[in-house]
């Protein structure tokens, strides 16, 4: 791959398509290219085109050397009510809501409190970037990761997501109640 345009448009085509953090040395592979300086010169090209360009859309790096092009916070709210299916299910939503308000915790421990399908939750949302694993002996130690704190809202602070947790907790026992007796 000897073009740097077609390079640009082939790392921007992977990554509309992923949906989720691509991690570098696959857009390599996919690319058919070894140069990382190229791969890695195109994405800074791309970030900032649409940090100039693109009032919906940005490019950002995730840690572990991983790209996303994703939706700018504003803009979710917007494209809310043409979705027809949820990015996660309820099950992974739940396990994900768990890691968050009890973080940083042991997998063994998220399992035990949510049943043998959290390994599985947890193999999803590694895979889309909202939480990440840290080795701790046998056992993986589970946080939110900054991509979860951008797209909540909040700051990457443990302390910060149990507050904001907390509240919508409360929001919605408010509604609930407020439903049940109207």
């Amino acid at each position: 791959m000897s073009d740097p345009e077609e390079l640009k448009a082939r790392i921007e085509a992977i990554l509309f398509s992923a949906g989720k953090p691509v991690p570098l040395n696959l857009m390599m592979r996919i690319c058919g290219t070894r140069s990382k300086k190229r791969v890695l010169s195109a994405i800074e090209e791309l970030k900032k085109h649409y940090q100039d360009n693109s009032k919906a859309l940005e490019l950002i790096e995730l840690p572990g050397n991983r790209y996303l092009l994703k939706l700018r916070g504003e803009y979710m709210e917007l494209v809310k009510k043409i979705l027809k299916k949820p990015i996660l299910s309820r099950g992974v939503m739940r396990t994900l809501s768990f890691i968050a308000y009890h973080q940083p915790i042991e997998q063994s421990k998220v399992a035990e409190a949510r049943g043998g399908a959290a390994y599985k939750h947890i193999k999803i949302l590694l895979e889309k970037g909202f939480i990440e694993a840290e080795r701790s002996g046998r056992t993986l130690i589970l946080k939110t990761s900054p991509l979860f704190a951008e797209l909540y809202g909040v700051e990457n602070n443990p302390s910060a997501i149990k507050r904001r947790l907390r509240a919508e907790i409360e929001k919605m026992e408010e509604t609930k109640s407020a439903s049940a007796s109207g």
